[in-house]
């Protein structure tokens, strides 16, 4: 069990910019365990806050993870739209990018792909309602 957090916590620390008082912030890992969301939703937070908010060359103003993670951060309101992204291998991808993203894309918008005979017809079904501007066959 212990090393399955330590995976967890070590996955999200991974991405992570601020790399200081680690002990500290795997006991606000622990602490934060009944209100802590999955991994993915951290490190969508964490990809949004370096990609719009944090100084990433003034690491002075980014919190520590331990003061993060207490302030649980990751419901911070962000007037960026982090859509429907998945968390593939490590990586976060675009729903577009991926099957698993399109099928998630598919029933959030009532298109189901028990619905088509073939999966391409299914993924065009879904880029047209989702992605108008895309030109699909």
């Amino acid at each position: 069990m212990a090393e399955k957090v330590d995976n967890k916590f070590e996955e999200v620390w991974k991405a992570y910019p601020r790399k200081v008082a680690k002990a500290e912030a795997r006991k606000a890992w622990l602490q934060t365990k009944d209100v802590r969301p999955q991994n993915s939703v951290i490190i969508k937070a964490i990809r949004t806050a370096k990609l719009h908010y944090w100084d990433l060359t003034q690491p002075a103003f980014i919190p520590h993870f331990a003061t993060w993670l207490r302030g649980e951060r990751w419901e911070d309101e962000y007037e960026v739209d982090l859509g429907t992204d998945v968390l593939v291998d490590g990586k976060i991808k675009r729903w577009d990018e991926t099957w698993s993203g399109i099928v998630s894309k598919g029933k959030e918008v009532g298109i189901l792909e028990s619905d088509f005979d073939k999966p391409q017809q299914f993924k065009n079904a879904v880029f047209k309602k989702c992605k108008p501007e895309l030109k699909v066959a």
